[in-house]
């Protein structure tokens, strides 16, 4: 890809307004931000970290990809779909941030998922006869992007009608998150780490890779059951959910055995490990997590707590999707690694993880009843780190000749 330094900016830049509007709401909790609302802020927020951000790179890097690979690959098709994507993400970050979901915001919304629908169709289409490991992972990604729109419907359908469907619209907005955190993104990234991998001649086995998948994607399609508990269900659904919790660790912790097994990740650099470790402890702590809440007890006090739901959401997005997603930009990407470089790095995980675990204690407490009167103001700090880090990583971040 002849612009692939510009994307690679582009998407960057785009992490770094989603921590702005981050730190907008953590300053609104803290002190005051009249001319702003914050249930706005917060939609225009997760709104732009899910397709200005991760979809956003994640398409770059799967173009990228698939032009290495099929020479013949019409990628103009791939350009105008990503600029698409980001016509929709900025339409929905500054109509989100305006007036929440009102007509305007639901057509830029439309416009980002119908980009997914293309991407799907367009994966389908130019990989029909790739049986390489990796494909179908990035293909069950694109499935599960394309299935999480029943959520996006069914929230359409029942906004209007909020008081007298609650569980419902709240049981499409879990929809919607599941299958693009456990499902799009994950899926995603196992595939482009499976791509890096093969760039160093190292491939993981066909049965390996197939006992891994199916025992993921099990778990992720039903799964949803997992993020639903809060609903009045009968013990035979608990204990089928709980089943399927079981199902996706053996998974997650086969995944990761491979991974500490190889050579490979011995050889990588302090920094290379220290990213690939974040993420390996938060796709094991959220597989550990949801076979937690299938125990009735700890169920009610995870989907009740509002800083455990937040906390658990920025383990997946954040301290998961997003490091590998740093990762794989600046470690795999012919990037100049300087000083200032590694310092921003080191910066952002602070401020990720320190985030985590404010929120993670805030939670904890409030069961208790001790109060965490500082946690808005640590909360603000930790998104001011990330910030300052995204932006410094942005403005140092250079190619190779």
């Amino acid at each position: 890809m002849k612009n692939f330094g510009f994307w690679v900016k582009l998407c960057l830049f785009n992490f770094f307004i989603v921590s702005i509007v981050g730190v907008m709401m953590r300053y609104e909790m803290a002190f005051s931000l009249p001319w702003f609302s914050h249930q706005f802020m917060q939609e225009s927020h997760s709104h732009f970290a899910f397709y200005g951000w991760v979809s956003a790179t994640i398409y770059l890097f799967v173009t990228k990809y698939l032009s290495e690979n099929k020479k013949e690959i019409n990628l103009q098709k791939y350009q105008w779909m990503m600029i698409f994507n980001q016509i929709g993400s900025y339409g929905m970050l500054f109509s989100f941030l305006y007036g929440g979901y009102f007509w305007l915001s639901i057509v830029f919304s439309s416009v980002a998922l119908f980009t997914g629908f293309a991407y799907f169709g367009f994966l389908l289409f130019d990989t029909k006869n790739n049986k390489n490991p990796e494909m179908i992972w990035l293909k069950a990604g694109a499935f599960f992007a394309t299935f999480s729109a029943v959520g996006i419907f069914g929230l359409a359908y029942f906004s209007s009608r909020k008081e007298e469907f609650e569980v419902l619209f709240r049981a499409s907005t879990y929809f919607y998150l599941h299958y693009q955190y456990n499902g799009f993104f994950l899926f995603s990234c196992i595939g482009l780490f499976l791509i890096t991998l093969k760039k160093h001649q190292i491939n993981i086995s066909e049965k390996w890779n197939k006992t891994i998948f199916y025992l993921l994607s099990i778990g992720c399609f039903f799964g949803y059951g997992l993020s639903i508990l809060w609903i009045t269900m009968s013990a035979y659904w608990l204990f089928f959910f709980g089943l399927i919790a079981i199902v996706q660790l053996v998974g997650a912790v086969l995944f990761l055995r491979w991974i500490r097994k190889i050579d490979w990740f011995q050889n990588q650099n302090f920094m290379g490990k220290l990213l690939l470790s974040v993420v390996g402890l938060a796709f094991l702590g959220k597989s550990v997590l949801q076979s937690l809440s299938v125990i009735p007890a700890l169920g009610v006090f995870f989907f009740n707590n509002i800083n455990l739901i937040i906390a658990y959401l920025h383990l997946v997005l954040l301290m998961g999707i997003s490091i590998f997603l740093i990762w794989k930009i600046v470690m795999v990407s012919n990037i100049k690694i300087d000083k200032i470089l590694k310092i921003s790095i080191l910066m952002l995980v602070f401020g990720i993880v320190l985030n985590e675990l404010i929120l993670g204690l805030s939670g904890i407490f409030s069961v208790f009843y001790i109060p965490f009167l500082s946690a808005k103001f640590w909360l603000l700090f930790a998104s001011l780190v990330m910030m300052i880090s995204i932006v410094t990583l942005f403005k140092t971040l250079k190619f190779k000749s």
